[in-house]
């Protein structure tokens, strides 16, 4: 940022949350600070509660930039208790925009903010913009575009809605938002300890947003130590984190009075199967009451998962399979390889779509790609244990990919194909 600008009023506050990120964490401060910009940019680093270096590294960075970063360290972790959003805009934010970066991401295009900003100060009607991103496996050092969507452009609202609800998503650090807005966001959009895509829904409610094709960040994924690789490592995490989810669609099919429920319906579907599918039925009975959930949907959710349902719902199915894989490596995935085992019915492996991450064993049986499944076998049959919301996505690649013979058992209403 040039050093003349540094006495004018901020024009974006960078918003920067970090989680023992000392590996990485310099990435995300040094993309904003090499930010190009005719305008001044401050950084409000919020350092929650980390048990490695990030604390040391942020506070160097403090001391040399005095009059541009502003942090924050917790001394009790504020995601854990679900206090994430309010710690992080507990702080004045004093940019007219303000953009979000995780501590494990970082931007690329040193002219990000400008180009934004500029877009956002000639269209004061849109609440906010992003862009694409650079996917980053930090395991295998593959690389790939995210493609949130297909081009430069204003995508609706329920475009929005959708990009997140199953495996495609934009990028946390590619946003730029409208802050004069914050103000009157309602108070369930904090009650979620993951807020991104919350966020971008209440803006997307309150003007159209702007999406630039071009990549200009990296968003990192199979790092350790983060958020989310500790909602899937701690089953009690992941337990109250899907109920928050649960009762954060719930409301938010209600504010947008039911425009969207057919779209949030299925999402809201899948949480209460995944929640289900993570807790034996009398505990998570006892919680979703405790929550004042939805007891019929969770009563039909665990019918699902009884041992007997695929013998019940898809026995046509395994007549015509000559051999049956199940599509997907999730909990669903494993509750479908012991209601297969409990009537009998053998399977081949499991299957991820092509470019996904897949080790090489999951519940002791192989992991294919789809194409390693299509080149190895002949007319092969799969059953779709995933997420109901992403179940159509699975089926628009089996089609594309001239598969006939699949079911979608975790659906209700469309088991056979």
């Amino acid at each position: 940022m040039r050093e003349d600008k540094v006495q004018e009023e901020v024009m974006v506050s960078v918003l920067i949350v970090a989680y023992n990120h000392e590996k990485v964490i310099k990435d995300a401060i040094e993309g904003a600070l090499n930010q190009k910009t005719d305008f001044k940019i401050e950084l409000l680093i919020h350092d929650d509660a980390s048990t490695d270096n990030t604390p040391d590294i942020i506070r160097a960075y403090e001391e040399e930039f005095p009059e541009i970063i502003r942090p924050i360290y917790e001394k009790e972790n504020q995601f854990r208790q679900g206090k994430l959003r309010d710690a992080l805009f507990s702080q004045p934010i004093r940019g007219k925009y303000f953009a979000l970066c995780d501590g494990d991401d970082y931007w690329t295009d040193m002219d990000k903010l400008q180009r934004q900003v500029a877009f956002m100060e000639a269209h004061e009607e849109y609440s906010m913009c992003l862009h694409n991103a650079v996917q980053l496996n930090c395991m295998t050092g593959e690389r790939t575009l995210l493609d949130t969507f297909p081009g430069d452009g204003t995508y609706s609202q329920e475009d929005q809605i959708l990009a997140g609800l199953g495996t495609n998503f934009p990028a946390c650090a590619s946003y730029l938002f409208r802050t004069k807005l914050l103000k009157d966001m309602p108070r369930f959009f904090y009650e979620i300890s993951a807020g991104d895509y919350p966020l971008r829904q209440y803006y997307a409610n309150r003007g159209p947003i702007y999406y630039f094709k071009e990549p200009m960040s990296v968003y990192r994924v199979a790092i350790s130590d983060t958020y989310m690789s500790n909602i899937r490592e701690s089953q009690a995490f992941y337990n109250s984190y899907t109920l928050e989810t649960i009762a954060f669609l719930e409301k938010f099919d209600e504010y947008t009075d039911g425009r969207f429920h057919s779209i949030l319906e299925r999402k809201i579907f899948s949480d209460y199967l995944g929640f289900c599918a993570s807790i034996d039925e009398a505990d998570g009975m006892r919680k979703i009451a405790d929550k004042g959930l939805d007891i019929e949907k969770t009563k039909e959710c665990y019918k699902c998962l009884s041992l007997n349902y695929l013998s019940d719902c898809a026995g046509e199915f395994f007549d015509q399979a000559k051999h049956i894989f199940i599509y997907g490596t999730s909990r669903i995935a494993s509750v479908c390889k012991r209601q297969l085992e409990h009537i009998g019915v053998e399977f081949e492996g499991f299957v991820v779509s092509n470019g996904q991450m897949k080790s090489g064993l999951f519940q002791d049986k192989r992991v294919y790609s789809l194409s390693e499944v299509l080149a190895e076998y002949e007319d092969p049959g799969f059953i779709l244990a995933v997420q109901p919301v992403n179940a159509d996505e699975i089926e628009r690649i089996l089609k594309k990919n001239g598969v006939k013979k699949y079911c979608k058992p975790y659906v209700l209403g469309e088991t056979r194909r």
